[in-house]
């Protein structure tokens, strides 16, 4: 008997996230959809030579996706697929490939459950488009900052995050309890903090509100390219549970 008789068919636009092999010749499919959030689905004899699906289930692909399931499945059954955008460019290039890569457990850890937001949906498939055509390490910082505000952990750049007074010194700290920055009279008996150069508190406030169109030809030294990948993966920490593997391959490259 085939169950999908029993189940809902759903169409959605969706972007490829990470792929598994599942058995001799079925694969589980993450997707980031426009529709439903982030979902998981079996494609049936994707591995097979045969296989109707093609190239559309290979990570940073944008496709239409028909799918089987309710909300009691969490794996769903993925019927057919369309590709809509390749962006073969990534996964032609292996830099690009490990950027986006970042990008791709960057969403996997901070979106919990579905989450479904439009807005993300297009935020993905916008920094994905650069991305197969710009290779650039500020890019990575300003998806990493701009989707952490999408999600509700914006920081506290401007104010102190206790007192709420401005601050203005050349020398910064930042409290990852606090979520933002700390003036230096709330900073006594303070644990847990980072001091952070202005320049980078001033490079971030620019990684969140500007658009990548400009961000992409922004003028960066090494060294603060260096402090504001420090600074980032410390943000990290705070909100994720395991390493971002890719920034190990991606430091070993550079």
């Amino acid at each position: 008997m085939d169950v999908r008789k029993n189940m809902p068919l759903y169409k959605a636009n969706a972007i490829v996230l990470r792929n598994w092999d599942l058995g001799e010749s079925d694969r589980i499919i993450s997707l980031y959809t426009m529709e439903f959030g982030k979902i998981r689905g079996v494609a049936h004899g994707v591995r097979r030579l045969t296989t109707k699906f093609g190239s559309s289930t290979l990570p940073f692909t944008c496709i239409k996706v028909s799918f089987y399931g309710n909300d009691s499945h969490e794996l769903k059954t993925i019927s057919q697929t369309e590709i809509v955008k390749s962006c073969q460019g990534i996964r032609e290039n292996l830099e690009k490939i490990l950027y986006g890569s970042f990008l791709i457990e960057l969403i996997e850890h901070l979106i919990i459950g579905t989450h479904r937001d439009e807005r993300i949906f297009r935020f993905i498939l916008k920094y994905l488009t650069w991305l197969e055509h710009e290779t650039t390490e500020i890019i990575l910082y300003s998806f990493c900052f701009k989707l952490l505000c999408m999600l509700g952990f914006r920081p506290m750049l401007s104010n102190c995050a206790i007192c709420h007074q401005v601050v203005d010194n050349y020398k910064i700290w930042f409290s990852w309890d606090e979520g933002g920055i700390i003036c230096p009279v709330c900073l006594k008996e303070r644990q847990g903090v980072m001091s952070v150069p202005k320049e980078v508190i001033e490079l971030t406030k620019r990684l969140i509100s500007e658009r990548v169109e400009t961000l992409r030809t922004y003028p960066v030294s090494a060294q603060l390219m260096d402090e504001m990948k420090g600074f980032t993966l410390y943000f990290l920490k705070y909100y994720l549970t395991f390493p971002i593997k890719s920034m190990g391959f991606i430091e070993e490259m550079m």
